[in-house]
């Protein structure tokens, strides 16, 4: 065998044990059979030999040591990352991979066949790589080079199931980006943060943060602003709400509360009750999910999905479930009275733009519901005709918010799970710039900030006294009306001096948010299968690197 991988020690490191005092060699166990992907030289197919202690029982692999069921990865970089049973990785091969995924239009998941370096006619491993192979690299390498920055050791349980082994892991590492901001949160640099003179001869300084919301999501509950995860990425609702459960075995049909029924055809239940016309909106659905693709492309796409979930169930327990599709946005459906023809209404789709929280809007004043009164009434002959809403496929989440230095350092990122409302927006800049390494910028740039400020004021938000909050120069100039006073006034880069260079143009790049989009956006099909745990992993492991 071109490489036998064996342990970096031949003595036992555990201080508890006697092993290691008295300088007892590990005593060498059977080797095993496995296949390395290299970089440059290919696939080898060779053995992974394992040193057990005699005392203490650690078992010592090429990346960790095994004790009481826990894997202890070793500090320093393996060569080869162990990411199956019988399967590694070189380190330059995985360290490529994972540059390729910061350029998210690169196809990578199914990487060619390298070539083969036999041992024998009988090694009854593969000598391809599978896409859950390449995630599993990213996921340890990317695990692996935290714990290494934070001068601590990677631990995971050692019986669990591969897919499940670091969830723990990741889980931890995004819970400590929200406590304490990515590691680029206190940047400054020339880029994002101006010098000048005041009139009285001091000098100051100011920093400017621009946010922007990009259509970026994975699956979450149907039910509107729920933030508890899908127990599988296959479901529509969350299971830890018991109000939310029992939507799963209910009417997809807005307003409609009756159990669904077993389809006569393949035994499975359906996702409408016995209602003829809800039958048809299932079946209109469904005709239209599948029109344009054969059965051959599907097939490759639940493939595709699967290896880019990460359930927290067993394997087992999803299988023979259908593999719904996402819906990004409300599906309306038509029906015709006279003809008993239901028709599927595109819906308008869901923006990544500021709105106005409908649960924060005041009642509308009574002299306004007159005001329309002068539009004619449609023709009596051609009647509306009434339509109806459901949920038949998966909701997903509505948007990434990103707050970006001029300079192009992302500071924080949020999930936004239904709409960017305005006040989720303020709510999320508050959170990130509040942590112990933030800085709070003079300066706030966001393409809704009119509606923001005036929500600001309201309120009576406290912490954005003596902040600017600016619309960015190219939505103030295209996207907001001239005759809006508010935002003509309050909201104009130009009404600040410090915004602006000494031949007056704009000192920094407002429209970074918008071209970092362009970057992060290609994410998008990525991540629409993943759990939330992977997915925040993922995307603070992009901007991270990014960064």
């Amino acid at each position: 065998a071109a490489h036998v991988l064996y342990p970096p020690m031949l003595m036992c490191l555990n201080s508890d044990c006697l092993a290691m005092q008295r300088a007892v060699p590990l005593k060498k166990d059977e080797p095993r059979r496995v296949v390395i992907f290299t970089q440059t030289d290919g696939v080898h197919c060779t053995w992974s030999v394992h040193l057990r202690c005699r005392l203490c029982k650690t078992n010592y692999h090429h990346n960790y040591a095994v004790l009481e069921g826990f894997r202890n990865y070793y500090t320093d970089l393996p060569k080869y990352i162990q990411v199956g049973e019988h399967q590694f990785v070189e380190l330059e091969l995985a360290m490529h991979w994972m540059d390729l995924m910061r350029i998210p239009y690169v196809i990578f998941f199914f990487p060619p066949r390298a070539r083969r370096h036999k041992l024998s006619h009988d090694w009854q491993f593969k000598t391809s790589v599978t896409t859950e192979e390449v995630w599993d690299a990213f996921t340890i390498l990317a695990l692996l080079d935290d714990h290494q920055r934070q001068n601590t050791r990677l631990r995971v349980p050692h019986g669990s199931q591969q897919s499940d082994r670091y969830t723990a892991a990741m889980l931890a590492r995004n819970q400590r980006i929200i406590t304490h901001g990515q590691d680029e949160l206190p940047h400054a640099c020339y880029g994002c943060m101006r010098l000048f003179s005041m009139p009285d001869g001091t000098t100051n300084y100011t920093e400017v943060v621009v946010t922007d919301g990009i259509t970026v999501g994975r699956p979450c509950c149907g039910v509107p602003h729920c933030k508890n995860a899908l127990a599988s990425t296959r479901h529509r609702f969350c299971l830890a709400d018991p109000s939310h459960k029992r939507l799963e075995t209910m009417c997809a049909v807005d307003g409609c509360n009756t159990p669904v029924i077993c389809d006569d055809g393949t035994g499975k239940l359906r996702k409408s009750c016995c209602n003829p016309l809800h039958l048809k909106m299932e079946d209109a659905n469904a005709a239209l999910s599948r029109s344009g693709k054969s059965k051959t492309q599907r097939m490759k796409t639940a493939k595709l999905n699967n290896a880019l979930a990460t359930t927290s169930l067993d394997d087992d327990s999803c299988a023979g479930e259908e593999v719904l599709p996402v819906q990004d946005v409300d599906e309306w459906y038509e029906h015709d009275t006279l003809t008993g023809n239901v028709l599927l209404k595109q819906a308008s789709v869901m923006s990544s733009t500021g709105v106005i929280d409908p649960s924060l809007v005041q009642n509308q004043p009574q002299h306004l519901s007159t005001a329309t009164s002068h539009i004619p009434e449609a023709c009596p002959s051609k009647a509306e005709v009434p339509k109806l809403k459901a949920i038949f496929f998966r909701k997903r989440t509505n948007n990434e918010q990103l707050f970006i230095r001029p300079c192009g350092i992302i500071s924080g990122r949020g999930t936004m799970y239904h709409h960017e409302a305005v006040s989720n927006v303020l709510i999320l800049f508050e959170k990130i710039f509040s942590l112990p390494r933030a800085r709070k910028p003079q300066h706030f740039i966001y393409d809704s900030n009119c509606n923001a400020l005036r929500e600001v004021e309201s309120r009576k938000l406290k912490f954005f006294d003596n902040i600017g909050m600016c619309v960015d120069a190219f939505h103030h100039k295209t996207k907001h009306k001239a005759s809006d006073t508010f935002c003509q006034e309050r909201c104009d880069m130009k009404a600040y001096p410090e915004l602006l260079d000494e031949h007056g143009k704009y000192y920094f790049n407002s429209s970074i948010a918008e071209q970092t989009n362009v970057w992060f956006g290609g994410f998008h099909n990525m991540c629409r299968e993943m759990t939330p745990v992977k997915y925040d992993f993922f995307l603070d492991e992009m901007i991270l690197r990014r960064n």
